[in-house]
């Protein structure tokens, strides 16, 4: 009888060390399955954005906590741009203008200067009037500027030591969602009608 039990005993733990073995094998097999490795598209999304505390052209403090909640459009650039910034900055008020109000109801256009020796508040107010209604500008101090570019990753630097310099600038418009996160860009000189058309297809 003592025989018996021993070896039912022993049937059990073989069957239970089995089974144990083809469930850890299973999980495994699941976890190398799984691949957790962030894309270049997820990659670059979690590095554009981040916090920001500038002057809007209204000479209102604002923070990125202000666009929470909405989508930005947003540009990098200088009011004494000769071609480049102007040229964006159409496309961007050209592109708003195709979008459904519905969908520009969920947006705040924002340019950013790179240049705020020379960009202050009351420029900036001036500036903004030549493009779409609702653009924002947006300036501060070098150290302000200097954080949301670091934030961005935008190059900016002037060329030169002159008076009238110019300011080296990379040219890409934003789209960022209601969390502050990159959704998408546009490079320069894209065409308006299919910025607008991304952007209609990628607002919820």
């Amino acid at each position: 009888m003592s025989n018996a039990n021993n070896l039912n005993k022993n049937r059990m733990r073989f069957f239970l060390s089995a089974f144990l073995l083809i469930l850890a094998v299973g999980v495994w097999s699941i976890y190398l399955l799984k691949d957790d490795t962030p894309t270049a598209g997820e990659n670059s999304r979690a590095l554009i954005g981040g916090p920001f505390s500038l002057t809007n052209h209204l000479n209102q403090h604002v923070t990125d906590k202000d666009f929470l909640g909405k989508y930005m459009l947003v540009y990098f650039g200088y009011t004494y741009c000769p071609d480049i910034c102007p040229m964006d900055l159409q496309i961007m008020s050209d592109a708003l203008e195709m979008l459904d109000p519905e969908i520009v109801n969920q947006i705040n256009p924002v340019f950013v200067s790179v240049d705020p020796e020379r960009d202050t508040v009351d420029i900036m107010a001036e500036y903004v009037k030549y493009f779409h209604d609702d653009l924002i500008g947006l300036t501060g101090t070098v150290e302000q500027i200097d954080a949301i570019k670091a934030e961005y990753r935008v190059y900016a630097a002037k060329a030169d030591d002159t008076e009238d310099y110019i300011v080296d600038h990379t040219s890409f418009t934003y789209l960022m969602g209601k969390d502050g996160n990159l959704v998408t860009h546009f490079r320069h000189a894209e065409d308006p009608e299919k910025m607008a058309a991304r952007i209609t297809s990628l607002i919820e």
